[in-house]
């Protein structure tokens, strides 16, 4: 600090000026405060437009990281993709094969509506790719348990596969090849012999000889052997399992008894004119898959050769213009 002096007339010399205490707290006080202006000013402008070796450091591991997350997340989303396909095929194809029922998308999907626990996640630019991918994962691997149980159960179906075949009702209730026995009606809409209205058919009608040999179209268990009075007659209910039961009505003798294991081939009954619906010999035959009544043409096939199974087709053709003789 430069020195400030003055002339002593008395001494004939110059002596220093004495400067006083506020003033030198005043200068100290607008040096420091000028210091802190400048430094701050300073590091403003660094921290603004120069990085320091530490902080370009962290900022290229943090784009790093962000790559690595964007790239994890492109696979979770292949993975995600790969698994629904996985699905489609389980409910279309694999389930389809042994008849189980698709499993819903709500059953597939349940629980994964909400984000609540990632939400401080998602709202942080630094860390929304993150939750992203953990949202993700948490998704696929809630499908992917429901997607095991799904293949449990499917190989307790292969397992039951050598069963379900001999009980789905696959071979013919009665031998058509005997020159006696022939279709006279067939499933679907026909005149109703009664009221000569068109109604819906729910089976398949032989007729032939009273005492014609019935047989069971798979094996199971004898739900019901009883005269009904809602026009089957004579009738027996055969539950196969696996959803599938099948109905002969209008019997003339039943040969099994209600709760009795019948194989597939098994005498159960003969054919008959019984019950109020009937109106000539024949057998009404119904094949039921889960409560409701299917084709039972279409069951024929594996049993028959293809030119016999053209004449069953040719025949329910010519017999469908043709008024039906019995129900």
């Amino acid at each position: 600090m430069a020195k400030h002096y003055t002339f002593n007339p008395h001494t004939l010399s110059y002596e220093i000026l004495g400067i006083p205490f506020k003033v030198r707290i005043y200068r100290i006080a607008l040096s420091i405060a000028l210091a802190c202006t400048l430094s701050t000013i300073a590091i403003y402008v660094f921290s603004h437009f120069f990085e320091t070796p530490r902080a370009a450091l962290i900022k290229q591991r943090n784009e790093e990281l962000q790559m690595k997350y964007d790239f994890l997340l492109n696979r979770f989303r292949q993975t995600d993709d790969e698994l629904n396909e996985l699905m489609h095929r389980d409910n279309k194809v694999y389930r389809s094969i042994f008849e189980a029922d698709p499993i819903p998308l709500s059953v597939r999907e349940a629980g994964m509506g909400g984000v609540k626990s990632y939400e401080k996640l998602l709202a942080n630019a630094q860390t929304e790719r993150a939750a992203k991918a953990l949202i993700l994962m948490d998704k696929i691997m809630k499908k992917v348990y429901i997607q095991s149980k799904s293949f449990d159960e499917i190989i307790e179906y292969v397992r039951d596969k050598e069963e379900m075949i001999f009980c789905i009702p696959s071979i013919q209730p009665i031998n058509i090849s005997n020159p006696k026995v022939r279709f006279s009606s067939s499933y679907g809409w026909r005149p109703d012999p009664f009221f000569k209205v068109q109604t819906f058919h729910h089976g398949l009608d032989f007729a032939g000889p009273i005492g014609t040999p019935i047989y069971a179209a798979g094996s199971g268990k004898v739900e019901k052997a009883e005269f009904n009075r809602g026009g089957y007659g004579n009738m027996v209910l055969i539950d196969h399992g696996f959803g599938y039961q099948t109905r002969y009505a209008h019997l003339s003798d039943i040969k099994v008894q209600k709760g009795e294991k019948v194989t597939r081939g098994q005498l159960i009954g003969l054919l008959g004119n019984t019950g109020g619906r009937s109106t000539g010999p024949h057998l009404h035959y119904e094949v039921l898959f889960k409560k409701q009544d299917v084709n039972p043409i279409n069951f024929f096939t594996t049993d028959i050769s293809e030119e016999e199974y053209n004449k069953i087709i040719k025949a329910l053709k010519e017999e469908a213009d043709a008024p039906a003789m019995e129900y």
